[in-house]
């Protein structure tokens, strides 16, 4: 297990950010950026109609995207 230490608030004022710059990317379709993107949930569960009878279930999930 990591050992993971309190920050305080003086820690958090000292701490800087820094925009980053407006990335480029090329223009078509008037200048929109157009992603494909499809995803899948598929799940199954079986409960048996008996005494003392236990549940199970089963989930994924598939994404994927092009750009």
């Amino acid at each position: 297990m990591p050992d993971l230490t309190a920050v305080c608030v003086e820690e958090l004022d000292a701490q800087m950010a820094q925009l980053l710059p407006r990335r480029e990317t090329l223009c078509e379709l008037g200048c929109v950026n157009v992603a494909n993107v499809i995803g899948v949930n598929i799940a199954l569960g079986v409960n048996a109609a008996t005494i003392g009878s236990s549940a199970t279930a089963a989930a994924q999930q598939y994404l994927s995207g092009t750009q």
